[in-house]
C-alpha cells in the first residue's frame, strides 16, 4: 500500500512526559499462561493490583513494554555508542517553497559502523522552529528527491509550517524473509538482537529523532511520527516506546498494529496470516500463539495505551478489510 498520510491529521501536541525504563518480563511457557478472552484491563498490574496514580501508570507502562518485547516484538536495541550526523546536500525548490536536504546518520557501536540516509524537508524562509514529521521513506520506484510527487507530498506539510524527516527503513532492516537479519541494525549490534523488523524500524525512528534534536531549525518538543501499513505499525511502536514523540499517527496499521488479535471483524488479517508471510517482523517465538491468542499476555489496545499521556491519532479505512475497521457485533 502506497498511500501517504498528509498533514490534515496534525493537531495540538501534548507536552512530553518522561517515563522510566522498561521492566524485564519473565517469559512463561504458553501452557502456564491463563486464557483471557476479553481485552486486558490497562490499569491492572500483573499481580492484580490497580493503577491509582500517575506514578502507578509509569510502573504499569514499564511492565507492558517488557511484555510486548518478551512475547511479541523482541527487545528494542540499545542506543549506539557514537552518532555523527552529516548534512551533505541541500536543494532549494522555490516553486514548492521548501528546501530538501540529504543527511547521513553515521552510527558506531564497538568496532562496527552503520550509515543511514535521511531526507529532511523544511519550509523555505521559516521564521520559527518547525514541528517535524518523522516517517519511512517513499518506497523505491515511487519517486526521487526531485520528483513532482515527492515534492508535492513534502509541500503539503511544509506549507503548514512542518518539517518532514524521512528515513530509508530498508537500511535499518531489510523487509525480506530470507535476508532481514543480514545487515542494518543487526550487523551494527553484532547480530545478537532478538527483535523483529518492526521493532528495528522503530529503533531507526529513534535515531532520526536523535538527529533532528541537534538541528536549530527543528522544534524537538513537537515530534510527530507517522507511517502507512507496515510503516504504520513501526510508527505505533516508536510512539509507544519513545516519550520524545508528542503525537503518534499510525495509518491503516491493521494486524500487529492498532487491530487487536482477540477481536477480528469479518475476514480481517489475523495472527496466523501475519506470522505466516512475515515471521521476521516479530520475535521468532510469536508463532506459538497461533490458535492460542487467548493466552497472549497482551493485546494491541495495550500498545495504544503505552502512548498515553501523549497524543495518538489512528487513521483507518472502512474499505480495507485487513485493517479490521469495525469491531464484531
Amino acid at each position: 500500500m502506497r498511500g501517504r498520510l498528509l498533514s490534515a491529521f496534525f493537531i495540538g501536541c501534548a507536552m512530553i512526559c518522561i517515563l522510566p525504563g522498561t521492566a524485564q518480563a519473565q517469559r512463561k511457557p504458553i501452557t502456564e499462561l491463563p486464557e483471557i478472552r476479553e481485552l486486558h484491563n490497562p490499569f491492572t498490574f500483573l499481580d492484580g493490583s490497580t493503577v491509582r496514580s500517575k506514578a502507578d501508570w509509569e510502573r504499569r507502562r514499564s511492565e507492558l513494554k517488557g511484555l510486548f518485547q518478551e512475547y511479541v516484538y523482541g527487545a528494542l536495541a540499545a542506543r549506539p555508542e557514537e552518532m555523527t550526523f552529516t548534512r551533505r546536500k541541500l536543494v532549494t525548490d522555490k516553486p514548492h517553497n521548501l528546501t530538501v536536504e540529504d543527511i547521513d546518520l553515521i552510527l558506531q557501536h564497538e568496532s562496527r559502523t552503520l550509515t543511514l540516509n535521511m531526507r529532511l524537508a523544511l519550509p523555505l524562509n521559516a521564521r520559527n522552529k518547525a514541528p517535524v514529521i518523522v516517517q519511512g521513506a517513499i518506497p523505491p520506484g515511487f519517486g526521487g528527491a526531485d520528483s513532482t510527487a515527492t515534492l508535492s507530498h513534502f509541500s503539503a506539510c511544509t506549507n503548514r509550517g512542518h518539517a518532514v524527516a524521512e528515513l530509508n527503513f530498508q537500511q535499518v532492516a531489510r523487509d525480506n524473509k530470507e535476508s532481514a537479519r543480514e545487515d542494518g541494525v543487526y550487523a551494527l549490534m553484532g547480530n545478537k538482537l532478538d527483535c523483529g523488523t518492526l521493532m528495528a524500524w522503530a529503533w531507526g525512528i529513534q535515531r532520526v529523532i536523535d538527529a533532528v534534536a541537534t538541528m536549530a531549525e527543528i522544534d524537538v518538543s513537537r515530534v510527530i511520527v507517522t507511517g502507512h501499513s507496515r510503516y504504520g505499525k513501526a510508527a505505533l511502536f516508536a510512539g509507544a516506546f519513545d516519550e520524545r514523540i508528542a503525537l503518534t499517527v499510525p495509518s491503516h496499521s491493521g494486524c500487529a498494529g492498532v487491530a487487536p488479535y482477540r477481536f477480528i471483524y469479518g475476514k480481517s488479517e489475523q495472527l496466523q496470516n501475519i506470522v505466516g508471510f512475515a515471521p521476521y517482523w516479530f520475535r521468532q517465538s510469536l508463532d506459538e500463539f497461533v490458535g492460542h491468542v487467548d493466552r497472549l499476555p497482551v493485546d494491541q489496545h495495550l500498545l495504544l495505551a503505552l502512548v498515553a499521556p501523549r497524543g495518538l491519532l489512528c487513521a483507518e479505512g472502512t474499505l480495507d478489510a485487513w485493517t479490521n475497521p469495525r469491531a464484531p457485533s
